[in-house]
């Protein structure tokens, strides 16, 4: 296989980026865009000029199936479990944004599929593509305490999920990985819907069974932008920022009670790129994805079960 060709499903607000960095990508050969959208697939093309001409054009993503090696969904959730069905029963690598499908029991049928069929399945959990991310999965061996804000203004995009899929799903997904996936025995969520009918702002307090503690915040009603992860372990903490692309290492120093504080920043890192990147040579060189749909199932059952507690607070309101 000389390259892998590739073809993007759903290139709104996050699709037309993976368009253009699959297009960057030399192994890739970027050979089709699909939408339902023209507006969408005019916003792509602009993005991609060098390629207007030798892309292929399509509304129904079907058309592509026999075309390609793999494919990029950036789709609406409630239609990521038929689309990726779909490719993954035709042998095709498949790259879904999170979270993997809008019911439990669909998402664990991908990921199925993937498995019995040996295809690279990767899920888009970008946020273990930063580099002061992977810095912190480094340096964090024993964390004590797990403090995440999440938080967005309101747009128009994603509102077929609420902010536990939408935007929290990414935080519990690092807490878990930095817990090596242990048991949790204390769920604790409440969440309000605001501009939606489902909850825009949630905190859920999520307890491992070594007493762990974890806070999450998630919203997108808020004034200010901010994406923070905070860890807490015995003798230091860190915080990583990826907006303004940082992690900060703080230790105390037991003898003269002094802080001792190094902070990095990673202007030049493309998460995005990196991770897309990932999937095109798992599927040239057959190793495994970094972001197994095996994995991605754990971050979104524990997604449902704080979802689950929202609900069941605010029926108390109502």
């Amino acid at each position: 296989m000389n390259k892998v060709k590739v073809a993007v499903i759903g290139v709104g607000h996050l699709g037309k980026f993976h368009a253009k960095k699959l297009a960057e990508i030399p192994e890739v050969e970027l050979l089709a865009i699909v939408d339902i959208n023209p507006k969408r697939i005019k916003e792509a093309l602009n993005l991609l000029q060098d390629r207007e001409n030798t892309l292929k054009i399509f509304t129904d993503y079907k058309e592509v199936i026999p075309l390609v090696d793999a494919v990029s969904i950036a789709t609406p959730t409630i239609t990521h479990y038929e689309i990726a069905k779909d490719f993954l029963k035709a042998g095709k690598a498949v790259f879904l944004e999170k979270p993997l499908a809008h019911e439990l029991k669909l998402a664990e049928e991908l990921v199925e599929i993937s498995l019995k069929k040996n295809l690279p399945f990767q899920i888009g959990y970008i946020e273990r593509f930063h580099e002061p991310v992977k810095k912190l999965l480094q340096n964090v061996k024993d964390p004590l305490f797990i403090e995440a804000h999440r938080l967005s203004s309101f747009t128009e995009r994603n509102l077929d999920i609420d902010v536990i899929l939408d935007l929290m799903i990414h935080d519990l997904d690092l807490a878990l990985l930095l817990k090596n996936y242990k048991k949790i025995e204390i769920i604790h969520a409440v969440g309000a819907p605001f501009f939606t009918q489902l909850p825009d702002i949630v905190n859920a307090r999520v307890v491992f069974e070594d007493g762990t503690t974890c806070n999450f915040t998630a919203s997108r009603i808020s004034l200010n932008k901010q994406r923070k992860f905070r860890v807490f372990s015995k003798g230091a903490y860190y915080v990583v920022d990826t907006i303004e692309k940082s992690f900060l290492e703080v230790k105390v120093d037991l003898q003269s009670k002094e802080y001792k504080l190094e902070k990095k920043y990673f202007p030049e890192s493309d998460p995005l790129k990196e991770e897309l990147e990932f999937f095109i040579k798992s599927i040239l060189n057959g190793n495994k994805v970094k972001v197994p749909g095996e994995e991605a199932i754990k971050s979104l059952e524990l997604a449902f079960k704080i979802k689950k507690h929202v609900e069941e607070n605010l029926q108390r309101f109502l």
